[in-house]
């Protein structure tokens, strides 16, 4: 017996071992590249630590200001260590979103075995590490990956603090934190800690009002500068920009609605109450389609491998025997855990479909993973305990397409999805850039495309440009109409331009001036630079040989 379950604590380690292998293995090239969002988290990490100010020249923010947008701090203030040590680059950017996904698995862990021992724990934690759901948020630097320790170790404490005090002050604490990492946060944590004690309110009464006021106040106290920045505003403005539906869609919806009939059928029937609420119903249920579960997942390339569900093909099968063993526990004395897990499940999506494409958006509906996990274990641990013929022979295919599902995904990831979705992860401009900076002295005036997607934050990442020169220099980003002729854009310094190229491109090639001019954009024929008077420095191409960057200069 001691040997058993040796063998099995030896599985469990090489297992843990090799999921956490993976989530590091080839993180330099596995995404593509650094997408503009992770460009933008190490860029204010890099300028926090050199300059105290986020990018913008905010000190020590709450909120963070950023190009486009404000963004939630937690993720980039827990960067900032990880550019010191690592510096500008994948690892550096990338590293406290993997260190969040070591943490989500250790949280699963416990939290599981919390609710229902060590065997499910077990089979919980392998699953999550090996979840592509998971898997793809804790390779990118991405804050999504961030909500789920919070939310994992939030609960956990909460139900300890049912028994010691402490535990609930705890919780509370990390409740209140998990506020700053991803914006669904705010809407879901309210309603499930507010489920959590409705469910516990006979064990939570045993603390007294005294103690549960301070818990609540503890929390409160966390949130207080998320809560001073939700009344200027600066919160709200990412929901803003993908708000369910705009006023002028509303206002278009309820004519066509009408446009058949009138009267109050037509008023009773088609009305921006009918119509919001059927967006959000069908966003909802969405969530929960096998199509997107197991089949296709999120279309977004940065979201998702093309060709995988967001859960493992097997778990079609585990999750609803999951789901059974759940709302056959109901019944049973110790209801109370899964009736947590099934609230959980069914207010999880409420945020997303509160959204526009909210339905399928893997980020916004990464709260549903936990339960789903959890589930599935229970479903593979009733399998695992059947005795009788059929049911070994159902594990045993179990098991057969757990290994298919898994290397199947693994192979997809790292071999066949970073050639196909290198345009999603914007490829290219890191070869370019680092090969203008080598030449870079050379010139007078450097000209950078700023309409393939925004080169300025890129610039400023490769470059390791001198933050508080940026924060004295940047003017904005506005573009000016012939800031210099044949140019269009604006100017950082007195050296970089950033803006769009006015046909033809070749007039701004004069000597001392050097060029980055877009593949897709300016360089539609190539044949330009057959030109004498034209000195091409340098292509960038993507891994399908699409000419992506061209760098020139005049002869």
């Amino acid at each position: 017996m001691k040997a058993v379950l040796s063998v099995r604590r030896i599985i469990f380690i090489v297992l843990i071992v090799s999921g956490l292998f993976l989530r590091l293995w080839n993180l330099s090239s596995v995404p593509s590249s650094l997408f503009g969002d992770e460009i933008d988290v190490g860029l204010q990490a890099y300028s926090i630590l050199t300059t105290n100010r986020d990018y913008m020249g905010n000190f020590l923010p709450v909120m963070f200001r950023s190009f486009a947008e404000y963004r939630l701090p937690m993720q980039l203030y827990m960067t900032v260590p990880f550019i010191k040590m690592f510096g500008l680059n994948e690892l550096g950017v990338r590293g406290a979103s993997v260190l969040m996904g070591f943490l989500s698995i250790l949280g699963m862990f416990l939290l599981t075995k919390e609710f229902f021992g060590k065997r499910v724990s077990v089979i919980a934690t392998l699953l999550l590490l090996f979840s592509p759901w998971h898997f793809m948020f804790s390779r990118q630097a991405n804050d999504t990956g961030f909500l789920i320790p919070f939310t994992l170790f939030g609960t956990l404490f909460f139900i300890r603090g049912l028994k010691n005090y402490k535990y609930l002050l705890l919780s509370s604490f990390i409740w209140g934190l998990g506020i700053y990492s991803y914006a669904t946060y705010s809407l879901f944590a309210p309603f499930f800690l507010i489920a959590l004690t409705l469910v516990f309110l006979e064990k939570l009464r045993k603390n007294g009002i005294v103690k549960l006021f301070l818990a609540v106040i503890v929390g409160l106290i966390i949130i207080s500068p998320y809560i001073h920045e939700t009344f200027k505003g600066s919160t709200t403005k990412r929901v803003s920009d993908i708000g369910l539906i705009t006023p002028d869609e509303l206002e278009a919806r309820v004519v066509q609605g009408r446009r058949w009939s009138g009267g109050v059928w037509s008023k009773l029937f088609y009305n921006k109450y009918t119509i919001v609420a059927s967006e959000v119903f069908n966003n909802y249920t969405k969530a929960f389609s096998p199509n997107f579960l197991f089949a296709s997942g999120d279309t977004n390339p940065r979201h998702n491998v093309e060709g995988s569900g967001q859960l493992h093909y097997f778990e079609v099968f585990t999750f609803a025997i999951g789901i059974l063993i759940v709302l056959s526990g109901l019944k049973k004395k110790p209801k109370k855990m899964y009736l947590v897990l099934l609230i959980w499940l069914l207010l999880a999506p409420i945020p997303s479909s509160l959204t526009k494409d909210g339905g399928t958006h893997a980020a916004r509906l990464i709260l549903m993973l936990p339960p789903i996990t959890i589930f599935s274990a229970l479903g593979i641990h009733t399998l695992f305990m059947t005795k009788s013929i059929i049911g070994k022979s159902v594990t045993a295919l179990i098991v057969l397409l757990i290994l298919f599902s898994v290397s199947r995904y693994m192979h997809n990831l790292f071999i066949v999805w970073p050639n196909e979705s290198w345009r999603y992860w914007h490829y290219g401009f890191e070869e370019t850039i680092k090969f203008v900076k080598s030449v870079d002295t050379n010139y007078e005036k450097i000209y950078f495309n700023n309409t393939y997607e925004p080169m300025l934050p890129r610039f400023l990442f490769y470059y390791e440009y001198d933050m508080k020169d940026f924060q004295k220099q940047f003017e904005g980003d506005v573009h000016i109409v012939n800031l210099e002729e044949g140019f269009d854009g604006f100017l950082l310094g007195d050296k970089y331009y950033f803006g769009d190229l006015k046909k033809p491109i070749e007039r701004l090639a004069k000597p001392g001036n050097l060029v980055i001019a877009s593949g897709e954009k300016d360089v539609t024929n190539p044949g330009i630079f057959d030109n004498p008077g034209l000195d091409l420095l340098h292509v960038t191409t993507s891994p399908k040989m699409d000419s992506i960057f061209y760098v020139f200069s005049g002869s």
